[in-house]
C-alpha cells in the first residue's frame, strides 16, 4: 500500500487546522445565527439530502449554469477565431467586450430580470460573464502560435482543417484551459447570485434565499458547500474532457493525397536584389542551378543565404530581379487547356528544426505528408533514428535527433526541389555521413540546394560550391 507523501500530510494538517479554528470560532461566538461550526453544516447538509426537492434544485441549477457556460465557450471560440482572422472585427467587438468585462454582475442580473424574467436568468448571466474570458483567451492563444511553424506549414502545404487541428489548436489549448479554470468558477458564482436575486423555482439560489429568510445559517452553509462541490465536479469533468482532445482530437487520420508527375526543374535567377531597412543583402545575384547535382552555397553569416532561400520558398519578396523555373530543356512550363501547369513544389529544411514539440517524429512526418501511413513513416525514420525514439515527443529528443527528423520530413514529401539551410548543424561526423547518403538517395532527380560553412560537406555530397560575395 502506497504511503501518503509529506506534501499530502502537510495539506491534510493545514485543512485540519482551519476546521479546528472554524469550530473554535463557532464555540466562542456561541450564536447559531451568526456562525455555525463544521458539525452543524454537516448536519444541515444531511437534512437537505433528505428533502424531496433537493436533487431537483441541484440538477436544475447545474443544467442551466452549465448550458450558459457551454454556449459562451463555443461562441467565444468562434468569435475569437473570426476576430483573429479579421482584425477589423476585433476592433469592432472591442467596446462590447470591454463593456461585458467591466459592468458589475448585479447590473446584468437586474437588467436581465427585467428583460427576460427569472426562469432562464442563470443561463444568461453565466453566458455574459464567461464569453469575454473565452473570447480574449482565444485570441491570445491563436496569436501565440509559433510563426516559424506557420511558415513551415505554408512550405509543406499544411492548410485548412489540418492547420487548425495540428498547429492552432495545440497553441490555443493551454490558454483555453487557463481561461476555463477562471470562467467555470465565475459562471457558478454569477449564476447562483442571479438565482438568489431572481428566485426561480427549484434552484440552488432559491434554497439559499429561503435559508436567509428563515435565518438558517447551517442551511446557508450547507447550500454553499453544495455549490462548491457542484462547481468543482463540473470543472474537473470539463477540464478532463478538454485535456482528452489533445489525445483524441489530435490523432492523425489517414489522408489521401493526389500526386502529380514531377519534372526535373532548372532554376534561373537573374539580377536578384533585396534590402532590409536600407541594408543591401542581395545585389544583382544571378545563378543557374540544374538538378543534375547538389549545389552548396557558402558565405559568411549575413551575406544573404537565408534571404535567398526565403525568396525561393515564397516567404519573402525580392525588390527586383527574376526567378524562373524551366523544364529539362530550359523551356517555360507547358500550358494545358489554356492554363499554366502547376509550378514546382519546393520543400525546405529550415535553419531551425520547426517541429511540433508535443508530437512524435512519426506524427511530425505525417503532418507534412498526410498520405504516408504510420508504418511507412516509421520505416523511413528507422533509417536515420533509433527505433525507441520514434513515438516519443520531439521535445524529449536530442538536438541531433530533431535535426534528422526535420531532414527526413523534407525528403519524405513529394517535391521538385529541396532547400536546406545549414542542415548538418548538431550532427557528428558519422551521423552526417549517414544522413548525406540518405539525402542523395532521396533527392535523385530533384534540385537540391543547401547552405553550409564547411567545404567537406560539398565534397561528401559530390556537389558544386557557390560562394556568395
Amino acid at each position: 500500500m502506497k504511503r501518503p507523501s509529506h506534501r499530502q500530510l502537510r495539506s491534510c494538517l493545514i485543512v485540519l487546522f482551519w476546521l479546528i479554528l472554524w469550530q473554535s470560532g463557532a464555540w466562542i461566538i456561541n450564536n447559531n445565527i451568526l456562525l455555525v461550526g463544521p458539525f452543524e453544516v454537516i448536519h444541515g447538509l444531511a437534512a437537505l439530502l433528505r428533502e424531496s426537492g433537493f436533487w431537483l434544485s441541484v440538477f436544475t441549477s447545474f443544467a442551466k449554469i452549465s448550458l450558459g457556460f457551454l454556449a459562451a465557450f463555443v461562441l467565444g471560440i468562434l468569435l475569437g477565431w473570426l476576430a483573429f482572422q479579421i482584425p477589423f472585427l476585433q476592433e469592432f467587438l472591442a467596446p462590447v467586450i470591454a463593456f461585458l468585462k467591466s459592468v458589475p454582475v448585479a447590473s446584468f442580473v437586474i437588467l436581465a430580470l427585467i428583460w427576460a424574467g427569472s426562469k432562464n436568468l442563470s443561463v444568461l448571466i453565466a453566458f455574459l460573464v464567461v464569453i469575454p474570458i473565452i473570447y480574449v483567451n482565444t485570441i491570445a492563444g491563436l496569436n501565440s502560435t509559433d510563426p516559424q511553424l506557420l511558415e513551415m506549414a505554408e512550405v509543406f502545404s499544411v492548410t485548412g482543417w489540418r492547420k487548425i487541428r495540428f498547429l492552432y489548436w495545440p497553441a490555443l489549448l493551454p490558454y483555453l484551459s487557463s481561461a476555463c479554470r477562471t470562467a467555470l468558477g465565475m459562471s457558478w458564482k454569477s449564476g447562483v447570485a442571479a438565482e438568489v436575486i431572481g428566485v426561480p423555482d427549484n434552484t440552488i439560489g432559491e434554497g439559499l434565499y429561503m435559508s436567509k429568510i428563515y435565518l438558517d445559517t447551517a442551511g446557508l452553509f450547507a447550500w454553499t458547500l453544495v455549490i462548491i462541490l457542484a462547481s468543482g465536479l463540473f470543472e474537473r469533468l470539463f477540464l478532463l474532457l478538454l485535456e482528452q482532445t489533445e489525445k483524441h482530437f489530435l490523432l492523425f487520420p489517414s489522408f489521401s493525397a493526389k500526386s502529380r508527375p514531377r519534372n526535373p526543374q532548372k532554376l534561373l535567377i537573374r539580377n536578384l536584389c533585396k534590402s532590409f531597412q536600407g541594408t543591401e543583402v542581395l545585389n544583382k545575384l544571378s545563378l543557374t542551378l540544374s538538378p543534375d547535382k547538389p549545389w552548396c552555397i557558402m558565405a559568411p553569416s549575413g551575406y544573404g543565404k537565408t534571404t535567398l532561400f526565403r525568396i525561393l520558398l515564397g516567404l519573402e519578396t525580392a525588390d527586383s530581379g527574376s526567378i524562373q523555373w524551366t523544364g529539362s530543356k530550359e523551356e517555360p512550363p507547358e500550358k494545358k487547356g489554356g492554363k499554366e501547369s502547376p509550378g514546382p513544389r519546393i520543400l525546405a529544411v529550415f535553419q531551425e528544426n520547426r517541429l511540433c514539440e508535443t508530437f512524435s517524429p512519426i506524427d511530425n512526418i505525417r503532418l507534412a505528408v498526410p498520405s504516408l501511413s504510420r508504418q511507412a513513416a516509421a520505416r523511413e525514420l528507422k533509417r536515420v533514428l533509433p527505433e525507441d525514439c520514434l513515438h516519443r515527443p520531439v521535445s524529449s529528443l536530442s538536438g541531433g535527433m530533431k535535426r534528422r527528423t526535420a531532414i527526413l520530413r523534407a525528403m519524405a514529401a513529394p517535391s521538385d526541389a529541396i532547400i536546406m539551410d545549414e542542415p548538418f548543424t548538431g550532427l557528428d561526423e558519422e551521423t552526417k555521413e549517414m544522413v548525406i547518403q540518405y539525402i542523395l538517395e532521396k533527392s535523385c532527380g530533384k534540385l537540391l540546394i543547401l547552405s553550409t560553412h564547411q567545404e567537406e560537406d560539398a565534397l561528401l555530397l559530390g556537389g558544386e560550391t557557390i560562394h556568395l560575395e
